[in-house]
């Protein structure tokens, strides 16, 4: 059967990277086969050190890998970047110091009016994460939880089809997590992009997710992919209730029996 691009999603295949430069060198990944269905929420999860985020970087064609095959919708990670097709990110918000809110957030939409496509408003994107009220201000004048939510509206101004996050809320208090996990899912639930979310809270795995990859300790492999039977939309409603726990228990055990196969980490956070 032959599938359209959209109906490909992401599909990696024995994919191995080892960085150099050691004796002996460290093989980072081995053998990684992962497909991400088109607009799906899918999450990695995994001990420090196991190779999320390198897999977060060859799939958004940042870092080149040894063996094996990534595919994009049918492209390669590089032509669906120049395509700017993804979006990306980082645990820092990296944003413009002397640009205000507003324009940090229409940045994407001025770089594609010059590219001659298109982009999001940058003000329905300012109420989408509610800081219409800051958008004259400049980065350092707000708080890590408004700057990580500039930078998410900038990633989803771009219109990308994957959004790629590195674990964009782990520098931020708990409080703020919560609220901006729902926000996330909001903009997300709205707007038919394929994201995928590496993170060490179970919590936040469970709660954003339709599927939980769950990986083994280095070098990473995918040791179990968990589905996440929540109804959609997860309010607040949702995420409290007696089923979210018995998911996380889940991904737990997933994770415990990967942990049977290498080192325990002393690091993951299971909030």
């Amino acid at each position: 059967m032959t599938h359209a691009p959209d109906d490909l999603g992401i599909r990696i295949r024995g994919l191995t990277k080892t960085y150099d430069g050691g004796d002996p060198a460290r093989p980072a990944l081995e053998s990684v086969d992962l497909d991400v269905g088109p607009r799906r929420f899918v999450s990695l999860i995994g001990p420090s050190g196991c190779g999320k985020s390198t897999l977060l970087r060859v799939i958004a064609g940042l870092e080149d890998h040894d063996t094996g095959e990534v595919s994009l919708f049918g492209s390669s990670p590089r032509a669906l970047c120049a395509a700017k097709g993804v979006g990306l990110v980082p645990q820092t918000p990296a944003l413009l110091p002397w640009q205000t809110v507003r324009r940090n957030i229409g940045l994407p939409r001025r770089v594609n009016r010059r590219a001659g496509t298109g982009g999001e408003d940058p003000d329905e994107l300012l109420r989408a994460v509610g800081l219409s009220d800051v958008a004259h201000r400049y980065p350092h004048e707000l708080s890590g939880g408004q700057r990580q939510r500039v930078a998410i509206a900038r990633a989803f101004g771009l219109g990308p089809r994957l959004l790629l996050m590195d674990e964009p809320f782990s520098a931020l208090d708990e409080f703020t997590r919560e609220a901006l996990r729902l926000q996330l899912l909001g903009l997300w639930q709205r707007r038919a992009t394929t994201v995928v979310f590496v993170t060490h809270s179970v919590r936040e795995a469970v709660t954003l997710s339709d599927e939980v990859v769950v990986m083994s300790a280095r070098p990473g492999r995918v040791h179990e992919v968990v589905r996440v039977d929540l109804p959609r939309p997860r309010d607040a409603a949702v995420v409290t209730g007696p089923h979210m726990h018995a998911m996380e228990d889940r991904v737990r055990a997933s994770l415990q029996s990967a942990w049977e196969t290498g080192a325990a980490p002393d690091d993951l956070v299971t909030l």
